[in-house]
């Protein structure tokens, strides 16, 4: 067996690994021995036929199986072969295989690349402080009873935070903006619409939410809007929209009090100071895994900075379209129009091509760095990494987890996510970390 080596592209190699004729006259009895023990000829007994009479009535299954066993003993070559290290081999092709004729068989194969790790230990990461001060505590037990709050109707005129049922419609130059931007009722006539006086926080028209502090139940009156010239809707970017308002109902917040019985009961607490270290431990645990989340987030930046190298085409190509296909299916599902997606198809490629490039990246450094960390995944990592797949999808754990013992690939996949899990945990665990105050800086 002779192994020919060329070069085909980025990190890619074609090895075509050459079989003599004595190879192939080896090969070709092996498979007539092997068919002749379990072949059922008539006047035979099983394994006493002649090897002429094997050859020729099973002369097509003898050339698919000589074809196999060439195409593994070439696979094996080349995965055996120390001056190549396979990623992955993308086509076997041995050719018009016969009988007592030199073969070739020519295998295509992804290398790993050839590039320098960063000294990741000396990786300097920026952490926050995790102390959690009184004032926050007090913040989130605020939200906490807002989220809670009652909303009574009140008969007097609004004040700021009141929660305002109202109707409006817009005027540009005399014309209705309903029927200038469709597609934008926001913008243009609303009907019972509710809005928070004071609020709009970047929902709807600014100057609705402010105009309706001061007025009273079925008042109305006339609102002026002037729109920023770099306005996101380009139709009223830099106008002046002219709207007409009207108040149909006006409701005040009342949040609970913080030692409400059935407030304290609804969360579960028994007093006041429960519920206040409970939401400093879950600040607490919030922050560290802020801190973790943002340790990761650093690590892979880092390793996105590594100069860059050659990477596996078939790698690229794969992570690309399934990037695409993800992209394209979550702006269907979040109104985007098919013809929109197709106006945008190149540029949504270019993108998911940048962003597989990257994750093949990543993938790469990671697998280096299991390898020298020597970082395995064991069974009860796979299972725990698969329950929570499965609680993602809110689908019954064990059900999902029997499917997935069927499909090798998706376990592959499963296994390859938590090899990379663990060594980013080992990679962000080893470093430097520097603590960032609001006032200031210092590390430790």
């Amino acid at each position: 067996m002779n192994l020919e080596i060329k070069e085909a592209g980025d990190a890619r190699k074609i090895v075509n690994v050459s079989f003599d004729l004595d190879e192939m006259s080896e090969k070709g009895n092996q498979v007539c021995k092997e068919l002749s023990r379990i072949a059922n000829i008539p006047g035979f007994r099983k394994g006493k036929a002649p090897e002429q009479v094997i050859r020729k009535k099973y002369a097509t299954e003898i050339i698919q199986e000589l074809n196999r066993k060439v195409s593994t003993a070439a696979y094996e070559a080349v995965l055996e072969n120390k001056d190549i290290k396979v990623y992955s081999i993308l086509k076997v092709d041995a050719g018009d295989v016969q009988l007592g004729i030199p073969a070739t068989v020519e295998v295509t194969v992804d290398i790993e690349p050839d590039f320098e790790l960063p000294k990741y230990e000396e990786f300097e990461l920026t952490t926050h402080p995790t102390e959690v001060k009184d004032e926050e505590v007090d913040k989130e037990l605020d939200s906490l009873r807002d989220q809670r709050a009652s909303f009574e109707e009140v008969e007097r005129a609004i004040v700021e935070g009141d929660y305002v049922k109202c109707s409006y419609e817009g005027m540009l130059d005399g014309s209705p903006v309903a029927e200038l931007l469709p597609d934008k009722p926001m913008y243009g006539k609303q009907t019972n619409t509710w809005e928070e006086a004071g609020q709009a926080k970047g929902l709807g028209v600014d100057a609705i939410a402010q105009a309706v502090i001061g007025m009273k139940k079925e008042e109305k009156k006339e609102v002026d809007a002037d729109f920023a010239k770099d306005f996101e809707v380009a139709p009223l970017a830099g106008k002046k929209v002219v709207y007409s308002l009207e108040i149909h109902e006006v409701r005040e917040k009342k949040a609970p009090a913080v030692d409400d019985e059935e407030f304290l009961k609804a969360l579960k607490v028994e007093n006041v100071d429960d519920l206040k270290k409970k939401i400093k431990d879950d600040l607490l645990s919030r922050k560290e895994r802020e801190n973790i989340d943002g340790k990761r987030s650093q690590v892979t930046q880092k390793f996105l900075e590594i100069p860059d190298f050659p990477l596996p085409q078939q790698a690229v190509e794969d992570e690309s379209k399934s990037i695409f296909q993800s992209n394209i299916q979550r702006a269907v599902q979040q109104g985007a129009k098919q013809e929109d997606m197709e106006s945008k198809r190149d540029e949504l490629w270019n993108e998911a091509q940048v962003q597989g490039k990257a994750r093949v990246k990543i993938t790469i450094a990671l697998s280096r760095i299991a390898e020298l960390e020597k970082i395995e995944v064991s069974n009860e990592d796979l299972a725990q990494a698969a329950t929570r797949e499965a609680m993602m999808m809110r689908a019954d754990p064990q059900v999902y987890v029997q499917e997935l013992a069927k499909d090798q690939a998706r376990i592959s996949r499963l296994r390859q996510d938590v090899l990379h899990d663990k060594t980013l945990e080992l990679v962000a665990s080893k470093a430097k970390e520097k603590v960032c105050e609001i006032d200031g800086e210092h590390s430790h």
